[in-house]
């Protein structure tokens, strides 16, 4: 006795009124059946049914998503930049070329420098480093988008004329990490891109002036506790001292500290520093400046005025509730 041999599916059929494929013998009650990874697949059961037939004629796409769905590859073409590079001795097979030819494709290759504009040649040095700097940085890919569109309103324009494509678009990451509220210092982006400091902060105020007004876009100024938040974690620091750290900042404030014109790096890192002696998990001077990118006497300075305002109120609190239980 021999078994059946079993039936073959058969594919299912396109229904362009429903715009969904239908099959004869329906795998479930409400069958749904799209094409994934090359297959006709039920989403409401997992069926799988018959491996997806690709046609070889060309069809014309009409709006985006039919565009995004048919599209087979990347684009071939970086958007900006020459397409083509020409230079060497060789040609595509590694022969040397004759001093006809090597005449011949250096007069091409001036030739075609000429037909690219100012605004590409500018990209196509700048998107590489971009590139190399987000991946260094760790920057998300909305900081990195962001970074590019300003950086190429400044090239439209021209305010790289005078300047260094890395300070401007050095200048450009600090703005997007800003927009994004990203607490990263500029020092983390000077020290990746080995540039000066009074450079990158002249060509940051030419962006709030000039750039992300017409962008219509605000940047956002972080206070010192968004600071402590980003410092505790790099120190690995419990919450306890994160929590003391506020607290003090807060009391501070509320006693009339002065905090006008101060750096919140500076801020934030007196009040580490001190709610870390209170609690024990002691961190040098040395190590929470160099972190915060401050140097050790405006630590000293800022803990000054933390221990007048803040440290002192807290321990006259302490004794107040000790002798007047709540």
């Amino acid at each position: 006795m021999t078994d059946n041999p079993p039936s073959k599916k058969k594919s299912p059929k396109l229904d362009k009124k429903e715009n969904n494929y239908i099959i004869d013998n329906p795998c479930c009650d409400e069958p749904l059946i799209k094409e994934q990874d090359g297959f006709f697949v039920c989403l409401n059961c997992g069926m799988v049914y018959d491996e997806q037939v690709l046609d070889s004629s060309p069809r014309r796409a009409f709006t985006q998503d039919e565009i995004a769905k048919r599209k087979s590859a990347e684009p071939v073409y970086s958007p900006i930049g020459p397409r083509t590079v020409i230079q060497g001795n060789t040609d595509a097979k590694g022969s040397l070329l004759s001093p006809r030819g090597k005449q011949k494709y250096h007069r091409l290759a001036k030739i075609h420098r000429s037909l690219t504009t100012s605004y590409e040649r500018n990209l196509w040095i700048a998107l590489p480093n971009l590139q190399r700097l987000k991946e260094r940085l760790n920057l998300p890919d909305a900081v990195e988008e962001d970074a590019l569109r300003i950086y190429t309103n400044a090239v439209k324009k021209k305010l790289t004329m005078g300047r260094s494509i890395d300070t401007l678009l050095a200048a450009s990451i600090f703005a997007a990490l800003r927009i994004h509220e990203i607490p990263r210092t500029i020092e983390e982006i000077l020290d990746i891109a080995e540039l000066p400091k009074k450079n990158v902060i002249k060509s940051y105020r030419l962006i709030l002036l000039k750039i992300l007004p017409e962008m219509g876009v605000k940047i956002k100024h972080f206070g010192a506790i968004r600071y402590i938040d980003k410092f505790i974690e790099e120190l690995k620091l419990s919450m306890d001292t994160r929590n003391k750290a506020i607290e003090l900042l807060k009391i501070a404030k509320e006693n009339g500290m002065p905090t006008e014109g101060k750096d919140p790096k500076g801020l934030a890192a007196a009040a580490i520093y001190t709610a870390s002696k209170l609690l024990g998990e002691n961190r040098t001077q040395n190590e929470i400046a160099k972190l915060s990118h401050i140097t050790e006497v405006t630590l000293r300075m800022r803990a000054k005025d933390l221990k007048q305002f803040g440290l002192d109120r807290m321990k006259k609190k302490d004794e107040l509730r000790k002798v007047i239980p709540s």
